[in-house]
Formats: C-alpha cells, sequence, structure tokens
C-alpha cells in the first residue's frame, strides 16, 4: 500500500505506506479490491482473494490509520494500543466453499445502489463460471441502521451474506468486474462456455425482483460477443 502524495519524479513510486501477507506463505498470487463494503467504519477496506491452487477464502481488512484517542481519567484506552498501518482482519468467508481450490475473479461496487447500504463484493469462479454477490448490509435486509455511537465503540467484526448467486454463461471460467452509474453500479461479467461458443462480456443491473424479496436477480443490459478463437477476456475492479 502507497502513499497518496505523488512523486515528482517522473518513474518514481510513491512512499509505501505498509504491506502485509493476507495468506502468510501461500504462493499462489492475490487479488485486491478496495472499496466501502461496509458501514461500520465509514471508510475503505481491502478486500483480497488468492490464486488458483488454494483455498478460495475472501478476507477483507481495515486500516485504522487514526491514533487511538487518548482515555478519560481512570478509563482504559479505546482498542489498545492497535497500530495506524497495521490491518485488522475484519471478515474471511468462502464464498464456494473451503474444497474450492480454481481461483476468485474479485470486484467491489455500489450494486443496486438504491438499496442503501455499503458496497458489495463480487466473486466470480475462475473454474466453474458461477458469480455470487455479497453484502453487509442494505434495504434487503432492513440496513443500513443509523450509527449513533462513537466510531471508536464499533467492534471489527463484518459479517457478509449472499445477495445474489448465478452462472452466466453455463460455462468454465468467468471474470468479473463493475462500472459506475447514476444509480449506483453494474455488474460486467466475461467468460467462456462449456460448448465452444464464441467468449463474451455481459452487462447487468441487479434488481429486487418484488419490493420484499431478500436476493437479487441479474438482469442482462447488454452484450458484447466475440468473433470465434478469440481468447477469453479479463474483466477486473471497479
Amino acid at each position: 500500500i502507497y502513499g497518496s502524495q505523488m512523486p515528482t519524479a517522473s518513474g518514481t513510486a510513491p512512499a509505501l505506506f505498509t504491506s502485509f501477507e493476507p495468506y502468510g506463505d501461500d504462493r499462489a498470487g492475490v487479488s485486491v479490491a478496495a472499496g466501502m463494503v461496509d458501514m461500520m467504519s465509514g471508510r475503505y477496506s481491502i478486500v483480497t482473494a488468492p490464486g488458483p491452487g488454494s483455498p478460495a477464502v475472501v478476507k477483507v481488512f481495515r486500516l485504522w490509520l487514526m491514533k487511538p484517542f487518548g482515555p478519560a481519567a481512570g478509563q482504559p484506552a479505546m482498542h489498545g494500543a492497535q497500530d495506524v498501518d497495521a490491518p485488522v482482519t475484519t471478515a474471511s468467508f468462502a464464498p464456494f466453499g473451503t474444497r474450492y481450490r480454481g481461483g476468485l475473479s474479485l470486484a467491489v461496487g455500489w450494486l443496486a445502489g438504491s438499496l442503501g447500504g455499503a458496497q458489495s463484493i463480487v466473486v466470480g469462479q475462475r473454474a466453474g463460471g458461477t458469480v455470487k454477490v455479497y453484502s453487509s448490509g442494505s434495504a434487503l435486509d432492513g440496513a443500513p441502521m443509523v450509527y449513533l455511537k462513537n466510531p471508536e465503540d464499533h467492534d471489527y467484526g463484518v459479517g457478509f451474506s449472499a445477495t445474489a448467486t448465478f452462472d452466466p454463461f453455463g460455462g468454465t471460467s468467468v471474470s468479473v468486474g463493475t462500472t459506475a452509474t447514476t444509480s449506483g453500479a453494474d455488474l460486467l461479467v466475461g467468460g467462456t462456455t462449456a460448448d465452444g461458443r464464441p467468449v463474451r462480456v455481459t452487462k447487468y443491473a441487479m434488481v429486487r425482483a418484488t419490493a420484499t424479496a431478500r436476493t437479487l436477480r441479474a438482469l442482462p443490459l447488454g452484450r458484447l460477443a466475440s468473433m470465434p478463437g478469440t481468447q477469453a477476456p479479463s474483466i477486473g475492479g471497479n
């Protein structure tokens, strides 16, 4: 993670802020996204997914960034002495079960933004073709709640639940990304099919089927079909 102050010399990287290994000694690679995926902190979190060969566990990290407030007389310090540049794990989940090791495509975006809440985490199977959308809270489950407590009193733990699951191409591999709109974000999915048809990129709007639905459905908005023999498109980020 690099600092936000840009260097004056061309070709020079910004100053390093911090670095960490979300999966320890694992060397399968890592995909990274960032977004405001929980309303608890009010700031962006870092979302990671490991590469093929490792258990596909999505992890969410928060950097505290602020020094702990000094305690009042006779009171313990809030959150102890948490370093401002030490990432804290706020969530960890396996979207396709602990046995899936085929790798994940990862994105973050304001899907179904009209429902409020935080940004969603989108994962797609690099081997399998299924797409899942995860949320930490929106109008689907009665959120967002109004927070009146001091941010120092908020817990680190954040819960994520699946709000949509679909197989866009009935294929063997997908990659996911999001694109901003005036009402949130649309979902982009690129992938290959098992029957040899041309690879495609499809744009979806994530919509609520009814006013009381607790999940979302993917409504196709448009499709880009490639020519036979084209390599599978790689989509990512937001």
